[in-house]
């Protein structure tokens, strides 16, 4: 049986979940409760799966829930393979959605001490990510929470800045030209520079064109974090999730040293087609094994079902650790 196929069956024997759940929030199939205005404006790819709302059921992720089910199983298999500590790595944590999640199914599953490390650089949802997990029974002051962008040096960037979206990413040379542009246009230029110079951002909501719009951003400088130092003081990594808006394909190749080293397992969604094969062809000169493929932008159908999916999944073992992990 592949894993895909193990997968779907695991999920499809498990028990929904099914509880009482408070006023503005909702629940996954490990009992996570979730504040629905963490996903008002921008739902990530944790999106509210179905509940019945009369019995306060809610089923595990099927094949067609697409990256949420790739996720999920991808947790299951490293909380399920994990021995003596289970540590984690969420790279653009937004609110710690996996972190959270993987921390429900190791008490389900494997029952172990366990160490997260989130790292998050857009300053509420940070402040979501610390919220979340003490809603769900976990002390952020037991692990570790960086407000930070991961990237390959300690420069500070230039990083879009707005809660309840989750692609917030750095901003380009292009687009600091045009932003620019607009804040001279909108006789803004002086209120910007004061407010970079006295607190890091702009103070100046400006338009900026994304996947379903334009939205309204401030902008602002985050501290960056290479990989290799968010590593650094970690024996092992079970699993890594990494949705970091395009940095991947800066990030990832300056850090392979070290991912060979210490990390067994990587969830990482993609973004765009060209950085996908990227991604897959640097994993594969490595000798990691690529469990599930799926291009983004892109529909894919199965004899379990079909799904639609923008950013790209890529889930990844490293087999020089598989059976011997680091510690």
């Amino acid at each position: 049986m592949d894993q895909l196929e193990a997968a779907v069956r695991t999920f499809a024997d498990t028990k929904p979940w099914q509880g009482e759940v408070p006023q503005g929030y909702f629940p996954n199939y490990l009992g996570v409760m979730t504040e629905l205005a963490f996903v008002a404006d921008y739902p990530p790819s944790n999106h509210l799966l179905p509940v019945n709302g009369f019995a306060n059921s809610t089923p595990a992720p099927a094949f067609d829930n697409g990256e949420i089910f790739f996720e999920q199983a991808a947790i299951h298999r490293a909380v399920m393979a994990a021995q003596e500590q289970f540590t984690m790595v969420e790279l653009g944590g937004g609110f710690a959605a996996r972190t959270v999640d993987a921390h429900a199914a190791l008490q389900r599953y494997n029952p172990l001490p366990c160490r997260f490390v989130v790292v998050e650089a857009e300053p509420t949802h940070f402040a979501w990510a610390q919220r979340h997990m003490r809603t769900n029974g976990i002390d952020p002051e037991a692990h570790w929470l960086i407000n930070a962008l991961v990237g390959t040096d300690n420069l500070p960037k230039l990083f879009m800045l707005g809660e309840g979206y989750y692609g917030n990413a750095v901003v380009s040379e292009g687009d600091i030209s045009q932003l620019m542009k607009n804040l001279r246009s909108g006789n803004s230029t002086d209120q910007a520079l004061q407010g970079l110079l006295l607190n890091g951002r702009c103070g100046v909501q400006q338009p900026y064109s994304v996947a379903d719009g334009t939205r309204h951003f401030d902008f602002g400088f985050v501290s960056s974090m290479p990989l290799k130092d968010i590593l650094q003081p970690l024996d092992h990594v079970d699993l890594m999730d990494i949705d970091i808006q395009g940095g991947e394909s800066e990030v990832l190749p300056a850090a392979m040293d070290v991912l060979n080293k210490k990390v067994k397992r990587i969830h990482l969604a993609t973004h765009g087609a060209q950085r996908h094969q990227e991604m897959w062809d640097l994993f594969f000169e490595h000798e990691w094994l690529c469990e599930a493929d799926y291009a983004p932008n892109s529909e894919h159908r199965s004899e379990w079902g079909h799904f639609k999916n923008s950013d790209g999944i890529l889930d990844l073992v490293n087999l020089q650790l598989e059976h011997h992990p680091a510690r």
